[in-house]
């Protein structure tokens, strides 16, 4: 059976995100208070997961090497965008990014009083990705460009839980044949299986019905949404029960990892879901 991997430090494991920066990111998500765009929502998203790795890899006052991290955006170019990446393998150790944030800014959060109510507490918020939005969505040429970061990494870690790469996209590719790309992602392995590719798409229409971890293409409602589910891996038994957990639902033995038309909670989910390996040490 794999993704049984245990993930340490011996055998780390790495979580590779592709941000969608085409101009149509720049659209708001509609029945949201405040119609955040969608590029100003994921790259919140992102960051809020970034600091979530970072506080599970700390152990006695320690951030462990347990994930590398690398995140690349595209649109315009294809480029990676964590500045604390090494410019040759586009990834950083997790200790690395939570050393080198943009900027840490304060922000108002509130808290339960204990007694019913709520306070305002002041809290630090690290930001390491910046919201963009500018040209077509060249999703085949960033998974080639994947393709070429994981297939290093795989054959440096061959013990090792396999990577996971998360797609944030409103959209379909414009630039070729994208499944041979993402089939070509998807056979890249270690011992402990095939790497993972998890699509979490966002709409700008409210009235949208999300698509959760569907089982049958015949659930997606057209063409576009029937080539990512194609695209993307079937989901492993430890993230499908992150998912039911999570979600308070039954996700399917067979359900691939996508999720289509997702609001602001969906893609929160879906982000916390796809980086939630299980076994680390």
């Amino acid at each position: 059976m794999t993704y049984q991997a245990e993930i340490s430090r011996a055998n780390p494991t790495c979580f590779l995100f592709l941000v969608d920066h085409s101009t149509s990111m720049n659209e708001p998500i509609m029945g949201t208070p405040g119609n955040p765009k969608k590029s100003e929502f994921v790259a919140e998203a992102l960051n809020r997961v970034l600091q979530s790795l970072v506080v599970s890899a700390s152990k006695d006052l320690d951030i462990r090497q347990y994930y590398q991290i690398g995140v690349i955006g595209y649109g315009s170019e294809i480029k990676s965008i964590l500045s604390c990446a090494d410019e040759e393998t586009h990834l950083a150790w997790i200790d690395e990014v939570y050393r080198n944030p943009i900027r840490i800014e304060d922000r108002i959060r509130k808290e339960p009083d204990g007694a019913g109510g709520f306070i305002e507490a002041n809290v630090k918020f690290p930001v390491w990705v910046e919201p963009f939005a500018r040209g077509h969505t060249p999703m085949r040429q960033v998974f080639e460009e994947a393709y070429s970061i994981l297939s290093r990494w795989v054959e440096e870690h061959p013990e090792s839980y396999p990577p996971t790469v998360i797609n944030l996209t409103d959209g379909q590719s414009n630039d070729g044949k994208v499944t041979d790309a993402a089939e070509a992602l998807r056979s890249l392995s270690t011992n402990d299986g095939n790497v993972l590719l998890i699509t979490l798409h966002t709409s700008s229409h409210p009235f949208d019905r999300p698509v959760l971890y569907p089982s049958s293409i015949e659930q997606m409602p057209d063409f576009s949404s029937r080539s990512m589910f194609t695209m993307s891996s079937p989901l492993p038994e430890n993230l499908r029960h992150a998912a039911e957990d999570l979600l308070g639902l039954e996700i399917a033995a067979d359900a691939r990892g996508i999720v289509y038309n997702a609001d602001i909670a969906g893609i929160v989910q879906g982000l916390e879901i796809g980086t939630r390996p299980a076994n680390l040490v």
